[in-house]
């Protein structure tokens, strides 16, 4: 049974992540497989509205199958002509995600029906965005090869008719369902991972994203953790350098396991059930697929809110991360020393507060970012507000300049000809 401590996150979010996990998921121990004849493969097509767009599977008749669908991702046919035939049984895997976090969480969850050792089929399909060319490398590869399926594994990128396709029903229905056949498969790819000589197994380990060159121009403050976990023990991995096999190592061999919310906390999948999770959390909102892999791993999860919220973001940020009152709680209440104090200073604070300030310009401009399904976390929001203004109130509220052209504003030469009086006085 998963584990969660609410206590370091503020009030009402740890109320809100409670629900999540307080909600009934059904567990599906044998998911459904859908059979066609004649059916199509359709590769991606973007499409406003849809995270990644059209595509999925169409019967002989032309009708779209439900089943291949990710909802709100991938969804609908598109009008198609003359699709390649193909006198094959192929097992349908959908699209082939060039993100990590939705690789595991959607891309691969329809692997499970690969470990049931089905000889009838020829191969696996995986679609691209149409006419896209892509070598698959890296970790998304060494993840097939560790499966032991990439010599069966087709990927396509235009309509492609087949004599028969196999539609198994996604491992991860978000927040309402899931098989436990999926882990399965991430078991078999943690057995097949061989330990180097060279490899060690620190007792902690913690994945930081300061070294993601996708994420510096939008999180800040990212140092501060480093600094925090390094000072107490944990061994710093970046997940872009750490090869997939040795990351799975370090996950398996470790008593707990940190991370920062988002992506890389999914890769508790190759998890053994049971284990210890830190997570730090980056957002106002808690990530509601990591609910899935905490409650299918059941693991003893710790969530801490360690970022320092201003106004309402995306996904993509940005964000302060910092030495919170719940990351201090969490220090004390496990013996853990404070960062250094260079990282809890006013003036780094400060310059933090100004990248925030400048990245937020960049990506939203003058607009106030508030997505439909945001709603529900009004509360949430605010109380991460209050939060914030306890660091930056004195920018928030214009009693203070944090950017050069300040020093040219009346309103702030009017607050210093106030301050400069109410020294002489």
């Amino acid at each position: 049974m998963h584990q969660i401590n609410y206590s370091y996150l503020r009030p009402i979010k740890a109320a809100a992540l409670k629900r999540w996990y307080d909600d009934p998921v059904e567990v599906r121990e044998d998911p459904a497989v859908w059979r066609g004849s004649n059916a199509t493969i359709l590769p991606l097509r973007p499409q406003a509205g849809l995270l990644f767009g059209n595509g999925g599977v169409v019967d002989r008749d032309g009708s779209y199958v439900p089943m291949s669908a990710i909802p709100g991702r991938v969804e609908f046919a598109y009008p198609f002509d003359k699709p390649e035939y193909r006198d094959e049984t192929v097992v349908y895997c959908g699209f082939l995600v060039n993100h990590w976090g939705h690789f595991l969480i959607e891309a691969v969850t329809r692997l499970w029906y690969f470990l049931e050792q089905d000889e009838t089929v020829d191969k696996y399909v995986f679609f691209l965005k149409e006419g896209e060319q892509r070598e698959i490398t890296g970790n998304y590869r060494e993840f097939f090869r560790l499966l032991k399926i990439w010599d069966k594994l087709e990927i396509i990128n235009r309509p492609t008719t087949y004599r028969q396709v196999l539609v198994p029903e996604l491992g991860i229905h978000m927040r309402k369902a899931y098989t436990p056949k999926l882990l399965k498969v991430f078991d078999a790819v943690a057995d097949n991972v061989v330990p180097q000589p060279d490899w060690d197994t620190p007792e902690k380990i913690y994945f930081s994203r300061s070294q993601f060159k996708k994420g510096l121009q939008f999180e800040f403050g990212m140092e501060t953790l480093d600094n925090f976990f390094e000072k107490n023990g944990y061994t710093i991995l970046y997940p872009e350098k750490v090869p997939l096999d040795r990351m799975i190592h370090y996950i398996r061999g470790a008593k707990i396991v940190a991370s920062q919310s988002g992506s890389l906390p999914h890769n508790m999948l190759f998890a053994r059930d049971g284990q210890t999770l830190q997570i730090l959390e980056r957002t106002v909102i808690s990530d509601d697929n990591q609910t899935d892999v905490n409650r299918m791993r059941q693991l003893k999860v710790a969530n801490i809110d360690a970022n320092i919220p201003v106004y309402t973001v995306d996904f993509v940020g940005p964000f302060i991360m910092g030495y919170t009152e719940c990351l201090e709680r969490f220090a004390r209440d496990n013996g853990y020393a404070p960062p250094d104090s260079r990282y809890l200073t006013k003036g780094y604070l400060k310059r933090c507060f100004v990248r925030y300030s400048k990245a937020y310009e960049d990506l939203y401009h003058y607009n106030w970012f508030m997505a439909d399904w945001y709603a529900p976390f009004t509360e949430s929001f605010m109380e991460g507000f209050q939060a914030g203004r306890a660091f930056f109130g004195e920018y928030l509220d214009r009693k203070r300049p944090y950017r050069w052209y300040h020093y040219f504003q009346i309103h702030y030469l009017k607050q210093l000809i106030k301050r400069l009086l109410k020294r002489q006085g």
